[in-house]
């Protein structure tokens, strides 16, 4: 029997197989023909993107190495309680950022809106510091605030945040905060001026709005405020301070700063602070609006943001911090004192993008810097700088005054050398150099101290 032809068969066949192949993927196998997109507010980052994360969180690792931040790491999800407690069930964090919800245990459970309150929690909780310790802090992660969704701003976003906390500590730690965030971003080529101010304590700042409430009730001066400045006036006396209104706008540039208004501690803490950075030449603008920003419900004292500026005009705020010792208060530590700062890792990126940047390898630290006096501690920052900016790979711990616990912190990082400036080498303008290995210390004028380094160490 003869065979059956069956080419047509076979080419009806693959002409099936392939009308079905030119199918779009997605309607294959009853596949939903809409694909879910990632939700508001949230942000993928790909892979060509990483470069510039790694840049980013290279950069930060390596300055809070050299400034003796060490690294932990803090949940994702936190007790609603521990916000409601440290920043107020009122506050904007809680009531408008805050990312809460009830679990199948009836948990009350929050998403990270800000690292400050969990680190207070985590410290307290494992009793992390003894008397008159210094206990400094390196974090970076994401966290999420609800209504950060316009104008292209994030809910979930990542920080970088340096912190420091213990029983006793001045406006040193204010400055050195001030000062690695400023290097931060002058090493990613991010041009910045900060911006500070003061809250003072609680009694400063509940005198101040009545400073405001008496200024506004002399006779004329609320009849000239526009309708709805009037109105931001009666809900919230200090939101007044970030009115932008042309019509009102002198009025309310006539209210008294706060600074004339802090007690004499407040006064003169920000008074020194302004001295370190002055001295470290690092560019700062006195915001009298500052202490209104909404960020800062949960502060005292110093506040500060970090502002870059573009052809000479002032943008977004990448970052910022300042004294949170209010929230130890509030969790029952009444002598545990805390400043930090968190940096917005996306914002930071956005204004790198493709810029060539060569970044330093972190390596074991050549020299320790020691100082013995508050006088001594300023010198020592900018001798600081001026070592790493030679090429020395340094360490310190300016904010703790023991010389003993200074030098063991030296022997910690296996340093070569340590140099020791004291309240006599500062008059003499001479600076004392230790050999850690054989001990032998000898006195060297202080302007020579980079040359002897070099010798000593070839670097050059």
């Amino acid at each position: 029997m003869p065979k059956k032809n069956t080419t047509k068969k076979f080419v009806h066949k693959k002409a099936s197989h392939r009308s079905t192949f030119k199918k779009p993927l997605n309607k294959i196998a009853n596949k939903p023909s809409k694909i879910i997109n990632k939700l508001k507010g949230m942000k993928d980052i790909m892979p060509e993107e990483y470069k510039y994360w790694d840049l980013v969180t290279r950069k930060a690792v390596e300055l809070a190495k050299l400034y003796s931040y060490k690294r932990l790491d803090l949940p994702f999800l936190e007790n609603t309680m521990l916000y409601e407690r440290t920043c107020g069930k009122n506050s904007d964090l809680v009531g408008k950022e805050l990312y809460s919800y009830v679990t199948k245990a009836n948990e009350r459970i929050a998403l990270r809106p800000d690292t400050a309150p969990g680190l207070i929690r985590a410290v307290l909780e494992h009793s992390a510091i003894n008397p008159g310790e210094i206990f400094k802090s390196l974090w970076l992660g994401p966290v999420v605030r609800y209504d950060r969704s316009q104008g292209g701003r994030l809910r979930q976003f990542n920080q970088f945040s340096l912190n420091v906390l213990g029983n006793s500590f001045g406006p040193s730690a204010d400055a050195q905060l001030i000062l690695i965030g400023y290097n931060f971003f002058k090493e990613l080529q991010v041009d910045i001026e900060v911006h500070i101010n003061s809250l003072g304590c609680p009694d400063c700042a509940n005198n101040y709005l009545e400073v405001i409430k008496d200024y506004f009730k002399e006779r004329g001066k609320k009849a000239k405020l526009s309708a709805e400045a009037k109105k931001v006036l009666q809900k919230n006396t200090l939101q007044i301070l970030t009115v932008k209104d042309e019509k009102c706008q002198e009025i309310i540039d006539e209210i008294p700063p706060i600074v004339d208004h802090l007690c004499d501690g407040c006064r003169k803490h920000l008074e020194v602070v302004l001295e370190y950075l002055d001295s470290l030449s690092i560019p700062y603008y006195l915001d009298t609006s500052l202490i209104a920003s909404r960020g800062f419900n949960c502060y005292h004292n110093t506040i500060f943001e970090f502002v870059p500026i573009i052809d000479g005009v002032k943008s977004v705020p990448l970052g910022g911090g300042g004294n949170f010792s209010i929230m130890a208060d509030k969790m029952g530590d009444y002598n545990l004192k805390a400043c930090g700062f968190g940096i917005d890792l996306e914002k930071t990126i956005s204004k790198i993008r493709g810029k060539n940047i060569a970044l330093l390898n972190g390596e074991q630290a050549d020299v320790f810097i020691a100082q013995i006096s508050d006088q001594a501690k300023c010198k020592t920052m900018l001798l600081f700088e001026e070592l790493r900016r030679a090429g020395f790979k340094v360490r310190e711990n300016f904010i703790q005054d023991s010389l003993k616990l200074q030098l063991e912190e030296a022997e910690k990082v296996k340093v070569k050398y340590t140099l020791i400036l004291g309240q006599k080498e500062l008059l003499d303008n001479t600076i004392m150099i230790r050999d850690m290995e054989s001990g032998v210390q000898e006195t060297i004028d202080i302007r020579k101290v980079v040359n002897e380094l070099d010798k000593r160490l070839n670097i050059s």
